[in-house]
C-alpha cells in the first residue's frame, strides 16, 4: 500500500534562516522610506454649510434628521439580530433538553436505572467526568479479576 504524502519539512539552513531575515528587515525598512516620502495626510475636515449660505437652517435639520433616521434603522436593525440570536438560543436549549430526555428515557427503558431519578449533569462538567472515570476503573477492576 502507498504512503500518505508528507508535508515538506520547515527546516532551514542557518545561513538561509538569516538570509531571509536580512530581506524582510530591509523590505520594512523601504516600506517606512516611502511612507515618510508621502508624508502624513491628515483627512480633510468637512467645512459645513457656510453662514451665508441661504436656507442653511433647512439644510442643517435635513442633516439631522438623516442622521436620525440611520440611528433608528441601526437600532431596528440591532433588536432584530438580538431576536434572532435569542430565538436560536431557545431552539438550541429545547434541542438539548429534548436530547437529555431521551437520552434519560432511554437509560430508564433498559433498566439500568434503579428508579430515583438523578439530575442530569453536563457533560464537560467535573462530576460526570469522575463518574465516568470510577466507571472505567469499575469494570477494569472485573475485567482484571476474570
Amino acid at each position: 500500500s502507498e504512503r500518505p504524502l508528507r508535508k515538506a519539512s520547515k527546516r532551514l539552513s542557518c545561513h538561509k534562516r538569516y538570509k531571509i531575515q536580512k530581506k524582510v528587515r530591509e523590505h520594512h525598512r523601504k516600506v517606512r522610506k516611502e511612507a515618510k516620502k508621502r508624508g502624513h495626510r491628515k483627512p480633510k475636515k468637512d467645512p459645513g454649510i457656510p453662514g451665508a449660505a441661504p436656507f442653511k437652517e433647512q439644510l442643517l435639520r435635513e442633516a439631522e434628521q438623516r442622521k436620525q433616521r440611520l440611528e433608528e434603522l441601526k437600532q431596528k436593525q440591532k433588536l432584530n439580530r438580538q431576536k434572532e440570536h435569542e430565538k436560536r438560543r431557545k431552539l438550541e436549549a429545547t434541542k438539548s433538553a429534548d436530547t437529555i430526555k431521551e437520552k434519560t428515557e432511554g437509560k430508564e427503558s433498559s433498566g439500568k436505572s434503579k428508579g430515583n431519578t438523578k439530575k442530569v449533569l453536563n457533560k464537560n462538567s467535573k462530576n460526570s467526568f469522575c463518574r465516568e472515570l470510577m466507571k472505567v476503573k469499575f469494570f477494569n477492576y472485573f475485567y482484571i479479576i476474570k
